[in-house]
């Protein structure tokens, strides 16, 4: 089988997403869709399932023109899609999500469970998937729901499989054995559409690669016939800079110290969670997400109340102080949701350049704010972190997600804050913003300031931080210090599955 995008063009208004542009995707084939953010990667594939209507050009199976006029069409001629954010019912089990919206219904109008059943094992055996059907999904792991999705599209007959970012909260245990699965689905001749950021992943699992940049096809290739670095490069259209990693001096003052700190979490069994921070230094976080980090940063933030134990900033208690007191005392944050938690995403880019300091007389004469200079200072950032977006009067909303986030992180970063608290910032996010936020990183840190960085990515940890400790069940592993095996012991953490009690300051 054979699918062909011949000529497709899409225009938003005024902007065209996709420009031109035709691609071959092969049975028994693993074929990587990579690019930046807005390159158009998710346009074009909104076209082959069926979500975007309004485009020109050609979609072929085997040579003979299709036209869809809904997802429906693409899933009855076997295209099924698995989105970043997952569309199953938690209080359902795993067999009613995957028979969910399907028509089952036998000669007499019932549904045929034992069959169904029978049928779905079947399909686990085939691909060698460990699933229990009556688990309710709300019990499951991310990696056993994004399974599910899986599921419900081969149980759909689905002989192509659009992968959204299917790896970006997988441990790298959970990622291997996915790819597992991904690679008895070639053996079957699946048709394997891989979209994703991650180019080591690329260069493990990925028969043909193909680079998408501002709407045009860059190149396509089998993936013998291309590098690491050429992917890299053809990405951003340039060779990537290579992180200045000085490091700076930690000094012994402690700018955050949390002692024996109970939170209320789904986690009856965690212990009282010790950690401080330097200045200067960089705390990698890591862990499976939903594992505590949250509860933690939420509480360190003031969001969240603390069941007992201290939190302690610049020497200062700060426990039960609100979260505002606190940013305005200095505490930046970068969430990993930046649309939901770093933006008003309805508003204009200079809107979301002042937060805190808003109060700071260079922009504001008592409730009267000065305009034109917070535009400037738009201006100023939008140059420094290099945010692709047409002036400070433009609304959030027209922007990619690597340019939000680098507004988040120019907002929260040029503060110069004593304390940092960044959760998974290149999340969702492509090669060269990641170098760029990383490197921004990196510089904050050298002058000083003290970082708390959670991040699913074990990459992320091993380049940016000085130690690390793992989370696992809201419980706080000891401090990892960095040597020649940092990245070992981390990974060693995360998949053992111990109950961590020892104290991180000991």
């Amino acid at each position: 089988m054979k699918i062909s995008l011949r000529d497709i063009t899409i225009d938003y208004d005024n902007l065209r997403a996709i420009d031109d542009l035709s691609l071959e995707f092969h049975e028994g084939e693993i074929h990587a869709l990579v690019g930046e953010n807005g390159a158009g990667k998710s346009s074009l594939m909104s076209v082959l399932y069926g979500l975007n209507l309004n485009y020109s050009g050609k979609i072929l199976f085997n040579e003979k023109e299709i036209i869809w006029s809904s997802p429906k069409d693409a899933i009855q001629h076997g295209i099924g899609m698995v989105h970043q954010h997952f569309m199953l019912i938690d209080e359902l089990s795993v067999l009613e999500n995957i028979i969910l919206g399907y028509e089952l219904d036998d000669a007499l109008g019932f549904i045929n469970f034992a069959k169904i059943q029978t049928e779905i094992k079947a399909l686990l055996k085939l691909y060698d998937i460990n699933m229990n059907l009556g688990e309710l999904v709300t019990n499951l792991s991310v990696a056993q729901k994004q399974m599910v999705e899986i599921i419900k599209l081969l149980y759909r007959n689905a002989k192509v499989l659009i992968l959204d970012e299917p790896t970006a909260v997988l441990t790298p245990n959970e990622t291997e054995m996915f790819f597992k699965t991904l690679r008895n689905f070639r053996l079957e001749k699946k048709i394997i559409i891989l979209i994703t950021h991650k180019i080591d992943e690329v260069m493990s699992i990925s028969d043909h690669v193909s680079i998408l940049r501002n709407g045009k096809l860059i190149n396509s290739s089998k993936l013998k016939q291309t590098t690491k670095k050429n992917i890299e490069e053809q990405i951003v259209g340039k060779k990537l800079p290579k992180l200045n990693l000085r490091r700076g001096i930690i000094e012994e003052k402690k700018i955050l110290e949390v002692n024996s700190l109970r939170l209320s979490t789904r986690f009856s069994h965690s212990q009282p969670i010790d950690l401080f921070i330097k200045q200067g230094e960089i705390l990698g976080i890591a862990g499976v997400s939903g594992n505590g980090q949250n509860e933690l940063i939420e509480s360190i933030l003031g969001v969240r109340k603390v069941l007992s134990g201290s939190i302690e900033y610049l020497q200062e208690d700060i426990t039960h102080k609100s979260t505002r007191y606190r940013r305005i005392k200095g505490i930046s944050f970068i969430p990993q949701d930046r649309r939901k938690d770093g933006l008003a995403i309805k508003s204009k880019v200079w809107e979301n350049v002042i937060t805190i300091n808003l109060s700071d007389q260079k922009f504001s004469i008592g409730p009267f704010v000065k305009k034109k200079s917070i535009k400037n200072y738009a201006n100023q950032l939008i140059n420094e972190y290099s945010i692709k977006v047409d002036n400070p009067n433009s609304s959030v909303l027209t922007m990619s997600g690597g340019n939000m986030q680098k507004l988040v992180v120019a907002r929260e970063l040029s503060n110069n804050f004593p304390l940092i608290i960044i959760e998974n910032p290149t999340w969702g996010i492509d090669v060269g913003s990641i170098a760029f936020i990383h490197q921004k990183i990196l510089d904050i840190k050298a002058k000083g300031a003290a970082i708390l960085l959670v991040s699913n990515e074990l990459d992320e940890i091993e380049v940016l931080a000085d130690s690390a400790v793992v989370m696992y069940e809201g419980n706080i592993s000891k401090r990892i210090t960095k040597d020649t095996k940092f990245r070992e012991n981390i990974a060693s953490k995360m998949l053992s599955g111990v109950h961590f009690t020892e104290n991180i300051n000991g």
